[in-house]
């Protein structure tokens, strides 16, 4: 058991305890693709399979005078696409990443195929010095603008996967601009009924708590001087945003105006899947297959039968 969700370090320490994860990279010819993929061979955490154009892969794996890899041929991002989710669908695969190719065209046969739990959902775990522990973030990344219906989607996928990393009782704080309900403000409303909900067992293990201005997910100071108290504000492992544009909005300040490290994941499917941005970092592209990778191991951990005793 984890008091805190597991840092970079502690993933790739205990994935050098591990096989190498197969990881399907889906339009994968271009360079800073290529060389994520590979910093993550180097270190033992994938063995990847390159699906895209053949003489660009080629060409690039040459460059870096690598060893031979796997390619599987595909003419365009569609087809780049559709023959990852094969290599998922046949067992060559055990996770997927997204290449140099649209988000739209690269989840569509992932829905189609591989989508387990109601909704795709995406988080980013967010690494700040100050804070002392992994920040959870959803949904930055997939979700545009969810209601109550969806938000609650959204929390059983990422409380699922924290409790399988090894937090067992989540602590979420649902993020508005202030802590009380005002029907001014929608999310305020959501995240009334989602405590409502939460205090009925709807979310169990988790603690749930909400609305919370940002100062108070974060923040016991800032937290008393409102007169909150409770295990949730001020010390969250999980934020869930009301929409898309604040949740990117809030990681992206704290990755570039706070040096925060961020690392991604889409939950919801048969594998886990890393869905990289264009201007991700090697840094970030190789925690977020880190994460992926520790998280695959560890579902399979948890779903592996006990043996018995002769």
């Amino acid at each position: 058991m984890t008091i805190a969700f597991p840092t970079y370090e502690t993933i790739a320490a205990a994935l050098a305890h591990s096989a190498p994860l197969s990881m399907a990279i889906a339009d994968a010819g271009e360079r800073h693709v290529i060389d994520a993929a590979c910093a993550a061979r180097s270190a033992g955490f994938i063995e990847p399979i390159f699906v895209g154009d053949r003489a660009s892969i080629e060409s690039l794996l040459q460059e870096r005078r690598e060893r031979p890899a796997t390619i599987v041929a595909a003419s365009n991002e569609g087809e780049a696409a559709e023959r990852s989710v094969n290599e998922v669908l046949s067992g060559r695969a055990h996770a997927l990443m997204k290449g140099h190719l649209h988000s739209d065209t690269f989840l569509h046969p992932i829905l189609a195929a591989l989508r387990m739990r109601q909704r795709l959902s995406h988080v980013f775990v967010i690494e700040m010095a100050r804070y002392g522990k992994p920040l959870l973030l959803t949904d930055g990344a997939i979700n545009v603008a969810p209601d109550l219906t969806m938000k609650a989607a959204i929390l059983e996928n990422v409380i699922a996967f924290a409790v399988t990393m090894g937090l067992s009782v989540p602590k979420v704080a649902l993020l508005s601009a202030l802590e009380i309900v005002k029907a001014t403000i929608p999310s305020t409303l959501d995240a009334a009924e989602l405590t409502r909900m939460a205090a009925s067992g709807a979310f169990a293990p988790a603690l749930v708590a909400g609305p919370l201005a940002f100062d108070c997910v974060l923040s016991r100071e800032a937290s008393a001087i409102k007169g909150l108290s409770g295990p949730v504000p001020g010390d969250a492992d999980i934020v869930l945003v009301p929409e898309i544009v604040s949740g990117n909005a809030v990681a992206k300040a704290l990755e570039y105006g706070a040096g925060a490290t961020l690392a991604g994941v889409v939950l919801g499917a048969r594998v886990p899947i890393v869905l990289t941005s264009r201007a991700d970092s090697l840094q970030t592209r190789l925690h977020s297959i880190a994460l992926a990778t520790y998280h695959s191991h560890r579902a399979a951990e948890t779903l592996r039968p006990v043996g018995r005793a002769s």
